[in-house]
């Protein structure tokens, strides 16, 4: 849908030029350069005889003479005539001049922040006259010539405003495509963060800046830029657009897919075009035209090795690389329309308007594509990669042998659970000890051993309850956090604990029986340190008065069982 719609606008934008009733594009007959003072019955002569045509480096007043008008007997109805000289730094002088002799002046101020701009980037001149109108002189003052490409349009005032309005429209579509576009892709860098997608936001801002100045909507945000700034800003954009798109091209298909070679021929290339873009900007009136031509030069360079690079990449079985080539082919092609039409190996009028905006119109949506599916093989890599780690985490904080958490897996459970309360909170600690375990290794063997530990483990486990934190903290020991226990209640679970066990290994594999012995400490989550120490002593009580029992930090002998 789109795809249709950048169509649509091409189709639009296109369709005047087909269409004499609506506008024409009239003939230049002349071009020479004079002296800021030289007047109208001056030029004539010179103009008709066309001596000294003007150089294309020229920068100073220009005039230019047309003929072949499209005016009928009829000339009392008024005319837009649309002027595509964007580098006029003073005003523009119109004469509409009849057989006779007699002519009719109009001025434009094209510096003005309320002068007429018609979409596409014309100046635009409203020219009337009471008589047969047979040739329009021009003189431009302080103008610079290079950029001085398409042929004039004359359009009836009457379906001006509606053939602008309709192209307005569609060129806002363009815009707005561009625009969302660019958002969406940052959206995207927040969530994978790659440089390419920076570059791509890059690239598609400038030519959303392109499109901005070239369908006149800059006016809306930057009232106060000039003609001469408007022409800075689209030529800007277009030859740094050719450095950014191949700097996407390389760190989207990465370093692997290209040898060194062409990656230090694409940094040149490509800062070549960004050095001529800079100082297409920045540098004075008089250098301007061999800046544009080099900035040109250098553009074109860029395209064309961007084609070479692609082509290698993809002749390399880089299936990516035949999308990117995809979405480039059109703006490439017409990227390499624009330095031959300047260079005049082909025709002003061979460019329709609109077809750069509709080819980086399309080129955009079309690297959304690749751009998107990378993105999200990038993402689904991420998660992978995340639960990875996840496992890896939970690895290193689980004892192998049991299953449950080890000394690491402990801590960090103890620490979450202590970060999301904001007061200290009761907690009460079991340590349990194996009697005898040495014992049981020697007999029965170590893997006897070995299950004895994952019975026991499981046992605790279960009879601890699942809010419980269980650890083996290594050996035969093991550890068990009770959230909001105290030592009463902490003391009748480990007796479960202790009294259940024998129960529990006789229902399994056959284990031979062993008994445990505990010690329980209780208090507050913030003296863990000293809960620590007082079951530690408290497990050491219950082993020197015979085993098999539970002792309570805070002193006497709370539960015992027969030996």
């Amino acid at each position: 849908m789109l795809v249709a719609l950048a169509l649509a606008l091409f189709a639009a934008t296109a369709a005047p030029a087909r269409a004499p009733e609506q506008a024409v594009r009239i003939h230049e007959r002349c071009r020479v350069e004079s002296d800021a003072r030289a007047t109208l019955a001056e030029m004539l002569p010179r103009l008709a005889a066309c001596r000294s045509p003007i150089r294309p480096d020229a920068v100073g007043t220009v005039w230019v003479l047309y003929d072949r008008l499209p005016f009928g007997p009829d000339n009392k109805q008024p005319w837009r005539m649309e002027i595509d000289n964007h580098r006029v730094s003073s005003s523009i002088d119109a004469w509409l001049i009849g057989p006779g002799g007699q002519a009719k002046h109009v001025s434009y101020d094209p510096n003005s922040p309320t002068r007429e701009w018609s979409t596409a980037n014309y100046l635009s001149l409203l020219v009337y006259a009471e008589f047969p109108v047979e040739r329009i002189a021009l003189r431009l003052h302080r103008a610079e010539t290079m950029t001085y490409i398409r042929a004039p349009r004359l359009t009836p005032a009457r379906a001006y405003a509606t053939n602008d309005r309709n192209a307005a429209a569609l060129y806002g579509v363009g815009v707005g495509m561009l625009g969302v576009t660019i958002l969406f892709h940052l959206s995207l860098f927040f969530a994978i963060r790659r440089p390419f997608q920076l570059i791509y936001c890059l690239h598609v801002g400038l030519m959303f800046t392109y499109a901005l100045g070239y369908s006149g909507l800059s006016r809306l945000v930057l009232p106060w830029l000039t003609a001469t700034d408007v022409s800075r800003l689209v030529n800007f954009a277009m030859i740094s657009g050719t450095a950014t798109g191949l700097a996407f091209v390389f760190q989207f298909l990465g370093r692997d897919a290209f040898p060194r070679a062409l990656r230090v021929w694409a940094a040149a290339a490509g800062g070549a075009s960004a050095l001529f873009a800079g100082l297409l900007v920045a540098a004075p009136p008089e250098w301007s035209a061999r800046i544009y031509v080099g900035g040109n030069i250098a553009s074109l360079h860029t395209v064309l090795f961007a084609v070479l690079a692609l082509g290698w990449a993809v002749w390399r079985g880089n299936r990516m690389a035949a999308l990117l080539g995809l979405g480039w082919a059109l703006p490439m092609t017409v990227s390499l329309l624009y330095p031959l039409r300047n260079f005049g190996l082909i025709p002003g009028t061979a460019i329709p308007d609109g077809l750069m905006l509709l080819a980086v119109t399309v080129e955009c949506l079309i690297l959304s594509v690749p751009v998107a599916a990378r993105i999200r093989q990038l993402r689904i890599e991420h998660e992978r990669a995340a639960e990875r780690h996840a496992v890896l985490e939970r690895q290193a904080q689980t004892d192998a042998l049991t299953g449950v958490a080890n000394r690491r897996g402990f801590g960090e459970a103890l620490t979450r659970v202590t970060a999301a309360q904001a007061e200290p909170w009761p907690l009460a600690l079991l340590v349990i000890d194996i009697d005898h375990f040495k014992r049981v290794n020697d007999v029965h063997g170590h893997a006897t051993g070995d299950a004895i530990l994952q019975a026991v483990a499981q046992h605790v486990r279960r009879v601890a309850g699942e809010e419980a934190i269980v650890a083996r903290m290594g050996g035969e020991e093991f550890f068990v956090a009770l959230r909001h226990h105290d030592l009463a209640r902490a003391g009748t679970i480990a007796e479960r604990i202790r009294q259940t066990l024998p129960l529990s290994l006789a229902m399994g594999d056959e284990l031979p029986a062993v008994t445990i012995s505990l010690g329980v400490a209780a208090g507050l989550s913030s003296q863990l340190e000293a809960l620590m120490d007082d079951a530690d002593c408290a497990l050491y009580r219950a082993k020197n008065e015979g085993r098999n029992r539970v002792i309570l930090a805070d002193g006497p002998l709370m539960y015992a069982a027969a030996a």
